[in-house]
Order: structure tokens, then C-alpha cells, then sequence
């Protein structure tokens, strides 16, 4: 469901039909939101996943359903189990129905005693639901959940335990992982041949500088996150962010930017896992990145992809234990003719080197996107976002010390000589000096690491490209052929492996060198100066207050220092370590774009402090309202006055809480003069699943004796207006009769 529209079923409107069709109404009712909300959770972790591509989606499954076509085969006991919750609200409260509903559910799924969840929905525990069912099925309730369940059915229960432990982590830990998972991934293998030549304390310096400055962008990030109402609410992706903070000009820049980070990352995990494999069967990488590449257009055509959080951990945490254990054997084989050779101890500097290592350490650093894609998980859980940005920072370290670990045993195992330059990734030497064990937990390692990369980048470049040809005339773009839409969308994969065949046959590709110059091009832009524009930005303009914050980190001084480092790098590749006049001219265009962003921003107004009047209806239980009042980023003292059916309360307060919004009629604000001369309003609801509906509502700007009205329709998201310099009064007055929802 997009996040502007209502629920697709309401109880209302579902027991509004004949008595005798209610209770398979209420289950097919059941089914579908249990479907749709199943397919979210699928994509919770799906890379560049925007409000089109969701309401594409979405929209199909509408129109499948209203043509009698809805795809409930995969349903399961589990997924009912699992999303109880959200659709408990359609549950009627009459023992008979819930009977006769709970005897289909019986009929059709089944009812283990593991069920809990879907028991509590159903009342099950309420002896009249019980007795209900034992006059209608002739059976008592206790008979349900007899019988020896088959082994496929144990091992899905099994699954289902582990992926609600996993996604039940404290908010701290589930951050963690999730941004520790993300970011350690492939990019580990390039590091030991880009800081082969920088010996053991200048690979440990350079990597702590990287950690430490990534682990303050990423604070920054998670910060402006954290005040940004619509990640909170709404689908969460990196592009939303940039655009309500920077609007258009800001996605502009950093779309491209991310898309051709996608495509060499594609490039690259083709080639690491081609390569790899490779050398441990024996077949040419050829082949082995035709069949990666085939997997991805198999998956991406029949949208199987399991994106879930529970297998982003799982899989992250594998990769981590793998790693792990890798580090520990190179370790326990140290070259003694390595470390004597020149170069291989002290601080070894040499500017050529920052051609390879900056770059290269930029992509290892790179689990900003992953911020984005927690957040909706672990806000839910932590609103004041003080674990998200803890988890956070805290990966971004973690991931620092593991990348010193494995960079100082897997040189101090292979020697600096024979890493230097070497094409492929670093586990083929590893293996040729440890042994064959290196080769399974490196195939291991290659297959979950660069094979789910490969996976969630292609589906990255494939989403993206539909956001881009949206352009294209809708009725005429719809009309396509489904095969047709989807070569088009697949395109760059496709431009992008017969690049890597091509490469690959002719033995002129290297694993490091395209994350050397993607990275450079692109990461100090995504991974440096944006997150300094945002949080900026984010101070001045959110919706929401943090709980913990670095109070520096935000200022305008600390954002041009990172910023300015970051330019300067890149205008330093650009002028005087790279030769190639292509490369040149993208480093130099990068700079050129990085400067224009920020004036281009500055003079837009994205800098500029806003005012925030909030309504806003939480499902509950219990359903209660909040009307909140922000301006520049903090809260702001206001005169609240809250017009009920039966009362009027005023309140001297940033905040007022509305116990009843059924029985609200209209809420009054005094904005006091200093307020901020921006003013957004949002008004809306908060459904089952965390997504955001507007609420219909007329709001009357007042200053002095002039009034303005504005009309915010049922599908429109948060409305900005400027207001004058005098004092003003907001009146939200919301339709008679509404109950908010």
C-alpha cells in the first residue's frame, strides 16, 4: 500500500455484507492484507526500493485481486502467524463470526499450538469463541492443533522462529548487524592488495582515518534519518532523504552517483566471484559469471528475491564468521620471507598509492545506504533513534578492526610482493599459501558475499531504471509487453556483464581496480559531503527530535571541514594523481558537481529553519492523537488549542496529546513570532503497519485580519507554505463525523 492511501480492507467494510458470506469474506479479507504486507517484509532490505517502484507493485497486486487473480498459493500458517497483528483490527468482536472464521482457518492452514499468535487474533482463549466453534464444526477447539506435523512443516516453524528471533533483536543490535552485515562485505577481499605496499602500521593508520571520518558521516546520516519524518513513516530509501532535505537539485546529483556505484559494483561481483570460483574448480571465470549473471535475471524476472531483515542478518553474520575464521588461519601462517622483504614493516608512503587505496577503502567503508534501510525496523522501536545511531557507529568501528585483522595476517601470509597488483581477490593467494580449507571457507565466503551483492545491486539497477523511464509517456510505457519492459530495465546488467565476458576472456580486468575508481568518483560525494549537506540541513528543518545527537557534527563550521576534505581529494585525483584525461575529467566534474549541490542548495532555501505543525494519530491500542509543534530543528513552545465535542483545552506547550481523536473537531495554534517563517503542515494517521495516511482536513493560515485556506486531500503527503513575519494562528479543523483513521 502506498503510504497515502487507507487500508485495502476495513472490518466495516467488510462485515457490511450477507451474514453467510461474512466469515470467508473476513479470511479472504485476511489472506490478501497478510499477502501484501508478507511481500513488504520480502523487500525490506531491497536496495533504491522507491515510492514508484512500491506503488507499482502494489498497484499489481490490487488489480489482481480486484480481477479475482491474487496469488495466494505461497501463503502459509506462518505468515498468518507471523503477521497477526497487522490484521487483527479485522477480526470481528462477535463469538459466532470468529467462530466460523476461526473453522475455515482450521480447514484451510491448519492451527498448531505454535500458532500463538494467530490463536490470540482468533480468541481462542474466549470460551464462547470456543463453544461457538464446537456447535458449528462439531469438534472441540483442543482438536485443532492434533496430529503429528510432517517435517516440512517443523522446518518452517523453525525458520519462522529464527527470522522473528533475528528481527526481534534489541534496536541497538539489530542496527548493528544490520550495518555491520551490509558493509563488510566483498569489498574485504580488495583491501590486501590495495594496502599491500603500505606495510602493517600504514595500512592500520590509513584504515583507523577511514573508520573514524566514515563513523562521523554515518552519525550524520543516521541523524538526519532520525528527523526525517517520511523515513520514519514512509518507504525508507536514500533517495527520499536527499530530496526532502536538498529537493530536486540534491537527487540530481546523488542518483547518478548511485547508479553507476551499482553498476561497477555488479561489474566487480561478477568479476570477484568469476575469478574466485575460478581458481577453485578449475573452470574458466568466464563461465561461473555467465551462471551469476543468469541467477540475478532469474531472480529479478520472477521477483523472488527473500530480501527480509532475518536474512540480511543471517547472511551478513555467516560472511562475518567466515571472514573470521579466514583472518585467524592467515594468521596462523605467517611469511617470514614476506616480512623481512622492503616495504613490508613501518610506514611506507607513496603518493601513486592513494590511486588504489582511497577508493577501495571508501567502498569498504560504505554501509551508509544500510542507515536507510533500518531505519523503518528499528525506529518503530526506538523513536527517539538513540540505538540506531549507537548500532550504527558502533558497526562502522567493528567493521574498522575487522578490516586491520584480516588486512595485517592475509599480507603478513602472501607478502606484499605477490599482492601487489594481483588481478583477482585475495583469497586465491591465501589459498595457494594455507591450503585447500581457504578455499572452502573462501567459496563459501564469495558465494553468500559477492553472490548476494550481485543480487541486491542488480535489483538496485533494475529498480532504479524503472524510477528513469517513468519519464517515458505512462499509458504508452504501460501498454509494453511485460518481457519488453523488463529487457529495458535489465539493460545496464546486461551492458554490464558482456563488459565483464569481454574483460574476462581477454585477461585485462583486475578485482581492485574498478572499486578504486568507482569509489573515488562517487563515494566521496554519497559517503562525505551528502551526509554533511543533510544533516545540515536536517537540524533546521526536521519533523523530528532526536534523542542523541553530536552536538558539533551538525554545525555549519564541522560540515565544511569534512566536506572540503573529501573535495579536495577528489579535485587532487583529478589535477595531479590520475592521468588518464577521462578519469581526470570525472574527478574534476564530480568536484565541480559536489560545489554546485551546495551553493545551488543554499540558494533554494534547503538551509533555510521551517516550522512543523504535526497531527497525528497512532493506531494503538489504545488510539490517541499527538499535535506537536517544531521550528528549526527543535521544539517550539505554542499556544495549542484542542476543540472536542464535549470540551476545548488549551495548552502552553511544544506538544498536546489528544486522548480521543474521534471526538476532535479542530485544533488551534499560536505560533509565537519568532517561529520560523517556513511552515510545513502534516496531518495524517498511522495504520497498522507503521505506514503514514493522510487526513482530509481545511487549515486556515490567520495572521492579523487576513486568512488564507488551504484544503489537504486524503492523498497528498506534508504541505509547505511560507508565512509572514508577524504572528500567526494555524486552525486545522477536520471533517465532522471523521474518526481519523
Amino acid at each position: 500500500m502506498p503510504p497515502d492511501e487507507g487500508p485495502i480492507f476495513s472490518r466495516e467494510g467488510v462485515l457490511a455484507g450477507l451474514p453467510a458470506r461474512r466469515a470467508s469474506t473476513l479470511l479472504f479479507a485476511i489472506e490478501n492484507r497478510t499477502a501484501l504486507i508478507s511481500a513488504r517484509a520480502r523487500r525490506a532490505m531491497a536496495r533504491f526500493e522507491t515510492e514508484r517502484t512500491i506503488a507499482d507493485r502494489e498497484q499489481a497486486f490490487l488489480a489482481a485481486l480486484a480481477g479475482g487473480r491474487t496469488a495466494l498459493a505461497g501463503l502459509t500458517v506462518q505468515n498468518l502467524d507471523r503477521h497477526a497483528g497487522e490484521w487483527a483490527d479485522l477480526v470481528p468482536t462477535d463469538p459466532e463470526l470468529r467462530a466460523a472464521v476461526l473453522g475455515r482457518v482450521v480447514a484451510k492452514y491448519g492451527l498448531p499450538a505454535r500458532a500463538r499468535n494467530l490463536r490470540a487474533a482468533l480468541g481462542t482463549a474466549d470460551p464462547a469463541v470456543a463453544a461457538a466453534y464446537e456447535r458449528q464444526s462439531g469438534r472441540p477447539l483442543s482438536a485443532a492443533g492434533d496430529g503429528q506435523m510432517p517435517m516440512r512443516e517443523r522446518l518452517r516453524w523453525w525458520r519462522t522462529a529464527a527470522s522473528r528471533r533475528l528481527e526481534g533483536l534489541p534496536p541497538f543490535w539489530l542496527a548493528y548487524a544490520l550495518t555491520l552485515t551490509e558493509t563488510v562485505g566483498g569489498g574485504v577481499l580488495a583491501l590486501p592488495i590495495a594496502f599491500a605496499r603500505f606495510g602493517p602500521v600504514g595500512a592500520t593508520v590509513v584504515l583507523g582515518i577511514f573508520g573514524v571520518i566514515n563513523a562521523l558521516t554515518v552519525a550524520a546520516l543516521v541523524e538526519s534519518i532520525t528527523r526525517n519524518g517520511n523515513m520514519r513513516y514512509g518507504p525508507a530509501f536514500f533517495g527520499r532523504l536527499v530530496g526532502d532535505y536538498l529537493g530536486r537539485p540534491g537527487n540530481l546529483v546523488a542518483m547518478p552517483a548511485l547508479f553507476l556505484l551499482d553498476a561497477v559494483g555488479f561489474l566487480v561481483a561478477l568479476v570477484g566471484f568469476g575469478t574466485t570460483i575460478g581458481s577453485v574448480t578449475g573452470l574458466p571465470a568466464v563461465i561461473w559469471a555467465g551462471l551469476l549473471f543468469g541467477v540475478v535475471v532469474i531472480v529479478l524476472w520472477r521477483d523472488s528475491l527473500d530480501a527480509t531483515v532475518a536474512v540480511a542478518v543471517a547472511v551478513g553474520i555467516a560472511d562475518l564468521v567466515l571472514i573470521g575464521a579466514i583472518t585467524i588461519l592467515a594468521a596462523g601462517y605467517p611469511n617470514t620471507a614476506a616480512e623481512s622483504a622492503p616495504g613490508s614493516t613501518g610506514l611506507a608512503l607513496d603518493v601513486s598509492l592513494l590511486e588504489v587505496v582511497f577508493g577501495v577503502a571508501l567502498v569498504a567503508f560504505f554501509g551508509h545506504t544500510s542507515a536507510g534501510h533500518a531505519a523503518k525496523v528499528v525506529l518503530a522501536r526506538d523513536p527517539g533513534g538513540r540505538q540506531l545511531m549507537a548500532g550504527n557507529v558502533a558497526a562502522i568501528l567493528s567493521a574498522m578492526v575487522i578490516y586491520i585483522a584480516f588486512v595485517l595476517a592475509v599480507t603478513a601470509a602472501v607478502g606484499p610482493e605477490a599482492l601487489s597488483g594481483y588481478q583477482g581477490t585475495a583469497l586465491t593467494l591465501l589459498a595457494e599459501r594455507v591450503g585447500p580449507v581457504v578455499d572452502a571457507l573462501g567459496t563459501a565466503f564469495v558465494v553468500l558475499g559477492l553472490g548476494l551483492s550481485a543480487l541486491y545491486v542488480g535489483l538496485g539497477l533494475f529498480n532504479q531504471m524503472a524510477e528513469a523511464i517513468a519519464a517515458l509517456p505512462g499509458a504508452a510505457w504501460r501498454r509494453r509487453r511485460r518481457l519488453t519492459r523488463f529487457a529495458v530495465q535489465a539493460l545496464p546488467l546486461g551492458v554490464m556483464f558482456l563488459v565483464v565476458e569481454g574483460l574476462l576472456n581477454a585477461d585485462a580486468i583486475s578485482f581492485t581496480a574498478p572499486l578504486s575508481i568507482v569509489g573515488t568518483i562517487t563515494l566521496p560525494l554519497l559517503g562525505g559531503v551528502l551526509p554533511m549537506l543533510l544533516v545540515v540541513a536536517a537540524r533546521r528543518r526536521g519533523e523530528r527530535l532526536p534523542s542523541r545527537v553530536i552536538g558539533p557534527l551538525g554545525m555549519p563550521l564541522t560540515a565544511l571541514v569534512i566536506g572540503t576534505l573529501y573535495l579536495l581529494a577528489v579535485v587532487a585525483f583529478g589535477v595531479w594523481i590520475w592521468r588518464e584525461p577521462l578519469g581526470r575529467l570525472a574527478a574534476i566534474g564530480v568536484a565541480i558537481a559536489t560545489v554546485a549541490l551546495a551553493l545551488v542548495s543554499w540558494r533554494r532555501g534547503a538551509f533555510a529553519p521551517r516550522t512543523v505543525v504535526e497531527y497525528r494519530v497512532e493506531s494503538g491500542p489504545p488510539t490517541y492523537g499527538i499535535v506537536s509543534v517544531m521550528s528549526a530543528g527543535r521544539p517550539l513552545s505554542a499556544e495549542i488549542a484542542l476543540h472536542e465535542t464535549t470540551d476545548v483545552r488549551i495548552v502552553m506547550a511544544p506538544e498536546a496529546m489528544v486522548g480521543a481523536p474521534s471526538r476532535l473537531r479542530s485544533v488551534i495554534v499560536a505560533l509565537p513570532e519568532h517561529a520560523a517563517r517556513e511552515l510545513e503542515l502534516w496531518i495524517h494517521s498511522i495504520s497498522n503497519d507503521g505506514a503514514s495516511v493522510s487526513m482530509a482536513s481545511d487549515v486556515d493560515i490567520i495572521t492579523g485580519a487576513d486568512s488564507r485556506r488551504l484544503t489537504i486531500s486524503g492523498g497528498s503527503g506534508p504541505l509547505a507554505t511560507p508565512i509572514g513575519r508577524d504572528a500567526i494562528v494555524v486552525k486545522i479543523v477536520l471533517p465532522t463525523g471523521s474518526t481519523n483513521q
